[in-house]
């Protein structure tokens, strides 16, 4: 697994109070109201993920801020991440001329009296995934919280002298595209019928690699496990073994699940399971393009 961290391309706050005024040349992020109604503070943050190659999957995204100002007067004060919906300008942004947010979050943290001053980080795997994938516009975020009362907090931002206290992105990716199949539910036939069962074929490719997770849901110390490649899915078709049959543990013990994989050539992967009939499990598929 691999990892980078980002800084932001892009960061300042917008103030109510100010509402025409731009803080792109500020030390501080800050978020929350500060004296008076009408005094709330947001900050805007945009990464640049475009150095993580396409072929990969975000594992985990992890927004990171120091915090150095916490001037929470209520019980606690929710901050929250939420996707921004237009581009915006770092050294034109006010709060007149922010762009609209989603109301949603995509990540929160709690912020209260006793907080002290440091590290704080937010996950923001999902929302990352979407930039990186394409299925949302990186447009950037926004971080925004306690308005109804005068609660304000402030992070560095990358004006401040050290970079060691400045907003981070975090992100864990592994190489290849990974797909997650749905999850089957498998019942090993009881007598008279032959207590054998395989489990839906997955379709592979020429840089495809396939694993399935195995549980064994039930009390039966009985169950073996192996997997199969074959040329297509018709039910008759043949498949042939993959490597030896893998003895599953009963439910709750050590060695109740086991996970097999294939990265050998061929159109379809399964498993086939073998027990005395009448247990269950669940088989959780995966496969990686590499």
């Amino acid at each position: 697994m691999a990892s980078i961290t980002f800084l932001p391309k892009m960061n300042t706050y917008i103030s109510e109070w100010y509402d025409g005024q731009n803080f792109a040349h500020s030390q501080a992020l800050f978020v929350s109201q500060y004296q008076q109604p009408g005094d709330d503070h947001r900050s805007l943050l945009q990464f640049d993920l475009s150095s993580i190659p396409k072929t990969s999957t975000i594992d985990k995204a992890e927004l990171q801020l120091t915090l150095f100002r916490n001037e929470v007067t209520s019980e606690k004060i929710c901050v929250s991440v939420h996707r921004l919906l237009n581009k915006w300008l770092n050294y034109t942004i006010s709060w007149d001329t922010q762009p609209p947010f989603s109301p949603f979050w995509d990540g929160s943290m709690i912020i209260d009296q006793t907080t002290t001053p440091g590290l704080k980080t937010i996950d923001i795997s999902d929302l990352v995934r979407g930039w990186h994938e394409g299925s949302i516009p990186n447009n950037g975020l926004l971080l925004a919280g306690g308005e109804d009362n005068n609660d304000l907090i402030g992070f560095r931002s990358t004006n401040y002298l050290y970079s060691n206290e400045w907003p981070k992105l975090s992100v864990k990716f592994v190489d290849g595209i990974l797909e997650i199949k749905d999850q089957e539910k498998i019942m090993i036939p009881a007598f008279p019928d032959t207590p054998i069962i395989e489990s839906r074929p997955v379709a592979l490719g020429p840089r495809k690699k396939a694993t399935f997770m195995i549980l064994n849901t039930s009390d039966s110390p009985h169950i073996k496990v192996k997997v199969q490649l074959g040329c297509d899915n018709h039910p008759n078709s043949r498949f042939f073994d993959l490597g030896p049959w893998h003895c599953l543990e009963p439910k709750g013990y050590p060695g109740e699940a086991v996970a097999l994989s294939s990265s050998d050539a061929a159109e379809y992967a399964r498993v086939l399971f073998w027990g005395e009939g009448g247990e269950t499990l669940t088989v959780y598929p995966r496969t990686k393009e590499t």
